[in-house]
């Protein structure tokens, strides 16, 4: 039978190069789902749910309502739940509001994710769900910038890199805006680099879009701008009408951002509100920062013990053989990437020690917001693979499994103050008794402790000692027993949890009952041995 329209054959290298980037792709998304919703919801996922349901001004209210109250206030956990849930009668105008007044962090995420809860729900899996697509964008774009900078080949370990990489796997797994941010960046990238070569009209107006949307997502966006217009402003010198497109790309981004701009300025925005970044003084701490994070960026073993510690050790040893022969391939051969990839890693970095040292601040400390100069490694490290490949697939091969090992197992580690395993424990020892929950009263505490409880285990925010002392009186008489919670910081034990809050014996006629401590919280119990409640009224 004769066949009138025969089926075009796909061309043998195009059939490979597509049979690696579906495999790639399936080990990237294989990645992002393990253990997807297996982990508690942490401190600042809450701060995602309280914000994107519109119920941040009624958050900050209430907590700061109950610490100027002068005798203390028994509240159901369930009381501050339906402050965490979707909300049909909010809308974006109250997600906007709700930034503007309790906030310091532009709106573009939150808004996504008030649609985002409307559609799927408000559960963690459905919340983090967001984030594993943008990764899975993230490998794709990877591919395109590679590509766009380098070969196919290249383009294939670039796409591989940002499938495994245990930080880009982090961070498409958690509730917050950093896998977006990376999106945004690399079509930022690539269409800066479409402009570089093509000189197209079209490709300056979507560089000034995401730039915008870069500016919208997260004010440190500024750090990769930064760097996108120091990369093309020297590498383009002398190019009338390159450099005049790219200006005025430039400007219309900030003309785009300039509504959210005004408003908070009108507003007043004090960068030190975020009081956790400051008060970090020692210049070494700080450049060991930037090694510890860029090692990161390869290789992640948070859990201690030998094996963890040999492992990173032998990847770190692999990636710094690889990058060395990589170096010298790349200085030789591709001197303008070097460059392109460079502006966008240094320039983030260089921005934020300056910002540690001039302010005593913690910037580099923050894993998270390593996630701008990861933009510009990308690139780099796909190249880095692609050569080591082809000069050493033994030790190329080892670093990839090592990654990969690295990817599944940061998938069981918490970000930070995590209360679901602390919860459980205080709802079993609670069962049969009349029990207590002090909690220090923090907006980032008070929800996310709420969200676990049971509705029997009452909860009582506290503020400082006196009220602690109050506390205590009203739970002599009404609960059988006390759970003093603790949340701890990684940046500093002292943020979300006062030093009144560790008293370990809180007097008659409580006595200390067992103590755990889990993710990053601790709680202890103290049992009423005396044995004279009355039911709560």
């Amino acid at each position: 039978m004769k066949i009138l329209w025969p089926r075009p054959k796909m061309p043998v290298e195009k059939m490979r190069i597509f049979l690696a980037l579906l495999f790639i792709f399936a080990v990237g998304l294989a990645l992002r789902f393990n253990n997807l919703s297996g982990r508690s919801l942490w401190t600042d996922e809450f701060f995602t749910l309280f914000q994107s349901s519109g119920h941040g001004v009624d958050i900050v209210k209430l907590v700061d309502d109950l610490s100027k109250r002068d005798s203390p206030v028994l509240s159901k956990p369930g009381d501050f739940r339906l402050l965490l849930k979707n909300d049909p009668a909010r809308h974006i105008q109250d997600v906007t509001a709700s930034l503007l007044e309790t906030d310091t962090h532009p709106p573009l995420y939150f808004w996504i994710m008030h649609i985002w809860m409307r559609v799927f729900g408000d559960s963690a899996f459905a919340l983090r769900f967001f984030s594993v697509l943008m990764g899975i964008f993230v490998i794709l774009l990877a591919y395109r910038i590679g590509e766009r900078l380098f070969d196919q080949r290249t383009a294939i370990f670039c796409a591989l890199f940002a499938a495994i990489s245990p930080f880009s796997v982090r961070y498409s797994q958690e509730a917050r805006s950093y896998s977006l941010i990376m999106v945004i960046g690399l079509l930022s990238s690539l269409y800066l680099l479409r402009l570089e070569r093509d000189n197209k009209d079209q490709d300056a107006f979507w560089f000034a879009v995401f730039t915008s949307l870069g500016f919208y997502t997260h004010y440190f966006y500024a750090f990769v701008a930064l760097g996108h217009f120091i990369y093309f402003s020297i590498a383009n010198r002398g190019q009338g009408t390159k450099i005049s497109k790219f200006c005025l790309a430039i400007l219309g981004s900030l003309l785009l951002f300039s509504p959210w701009f005004i408003l908070v300025a009108v507003k007043g925005y004090n960068f030190r509100n975020t009081e956790w970044i400051f008060g970090y003084l020692g210049i070494f701490n700080k450049i060991g920062d930037i090694f510890r994070g860029m090692v990161r960026y390869v290789l992640i073993f948070d859990d201690p013990g030998l094996f963890p510690a040999l492992s990173f050790l032998a990847g770190l040893a692999f990636f710094v053989y690889i990058a060395f022969y990589g170096a010298r391939g790349i200085f030789a051969k591709y001197r303008r990437q070097l460059w392109f990839c460079l502006s966008i890693f240094i320039l983030p970095l260089a921005s934020m020690l300056f910002l540690d040292i001039a302010e005593h601040a913690a910037l580099l400390r923050q894993e998270r917001f390593w996630v701008f100069s990861f933009l510009g490694f990308i690139p780099l490290a796909g190249y880095f693979l692609s050569l080591g490949f082809s000069r050493n697939k033994t030790v190329t091969s080892m670093l990839i499994l090592l990654m990969l090992a690295s990817s599944f197992l940061v998938s069981s580690v918490q970000f930070g103050p995590a209360p679901e395993k602390i919860c459980r424990w205080i709802n079993k020892r609670s069962q049969g008794k009349s029990s207590v929950v002090f909690a220090c009263n923090v907006r980032g505490v008070l929800p996310a402790q709420s969200y676990y409880l049971e509705d029997d285990v009452y909860l009582l925010p506290v503020s400082d000692a006196g009220q602690l002392t109050d506390s205590v009186k009203l739970a002599a008489v009404l609960f059988d027993r006390i759970f003093i919670v603790r949340h701890y910081h990684r940046a500093d034990n002292a943020l979300m949890n006062g030093f009144f809050m560790e008293a370990r014996d809180i007097g008659a006629p409580f006595r200390p009952g067992e103590e755990a401590n889990m993710d990053d919280i601790s709680a202890r119990e103290f049992i009423n041995y005396a044995h004279n409640h009355r039911k709560i009224p």
